[in-house]
């Protein structure tokens, strides 16, 4: 509980910045721009594998940008963090996610891009675990038509989460948006994605596939609420931790940016 507390406090200063920093960007002339997230969802997820021992989760982040002038790219950084709850009950485990990302991104015609480094941080943990870990990415989507995109993405590392050796993830997705207009509009979402651990000790099988279905409806434009079905192609009984890691399940979101 008081990791959650914990959380909260932290995700309350993130979004009271997050509304402050337009502000004082606008009076000090500070480039770019800045926005914020936060969010409540039943499970959290990573990749198909569960990391909140099928508890509650609470989400959120800052983000920052600033259009470089050349060829349409912005430079991003920003942060996110999560409660996590890998099972533990000593004090080598960890309560907390914090994500620190940056990049690059741009578009052109119906083509967008992003080349990113990303560090996932586990506060609490014990250094000997090596939770923490660093991923290079690269991502393309692109426009099909109005409402309707695909996107793909891959990601390197090279020590993946607790020491499990190099790491490759790919992915790909495809996005809806339904021209019947409910509220602020309803989303529909599909992915599929391939991981690959050299050395991977929690499941007998190191590579493993996953997808997800969904959709979301947009209560107003930066409120909305989504459920989505996420699976693996792990089987229930190849799994050292209780409950399975990757068993089928559903999970409902809350989310609101500013």
């Amino acid at each position: 509980m008081a990791s959650v507390v914990r959380l909260l406090s932290a995700l309350g200063f993130v979004a009271a910045a997050a509304l402050a920093l337009p502000a004082q960007a606008e009076e000090f002339k500070f480039p770019g721009t800045f926005s914020a997230n936060a969010g409540l969802v039943t499970e959290y997820r990573f990749r198909g594998l569960d990391q909140s021992n099928k508890n509650p989760a609470i989400q959120g982040g800052i983000d920052w940008s600033v259009d470089t002038g050349v060829g349409g790219t912005s430079v991003y950084l920003g942060t996110w963090g999560s409660n996590v709850d890998f099972g533990s009950t000593t004090a080598t485990g960890a309560s907390a996610e914090m994500d620190f990302y940056g990049g690059v991104s741009g578009s052109f015609n119906n083509i967008g891009w992003d080349v990113g480094l990303i560090y996932y941080a586990y506060p609490g943990a014990a250094s000997s675990l090596n939770y923490d870990f660093w991923e290079a990415s690269l991502g393309l989507s692109y426009d099909i038509m109005d409402g309707l995109s695909v996107g793909a993405k891959y990601a390197y590392s090279p020590e993946f989460f607790a020491d499990s050796g190099a790491a490759h993830w790919i992915e790909g997705n495809v996005s809806y948006a339904v021209p019947v207009k409910v509220l602020a509009g309803i989303t529909l979402d599909a992915s599929i994605g391939y991981q690959k651990i050299e050395k991977n000790a929690t499941f007998a099988q190191p590579d493993y596939v996953t997808w997800s279905v969904g959709a979301s409806l947009g209560i107003t434009e930066n409120v909305s609420i989504g459920v989505h079905y996420i699976d693996t192609d792990i089987s229930s009984g190849d799994t050292n931790a209780t409950p399975a890691l990757a068993d089928g399940t559903v999970v409902a979101s809350l989310t609101a940016s500013f």
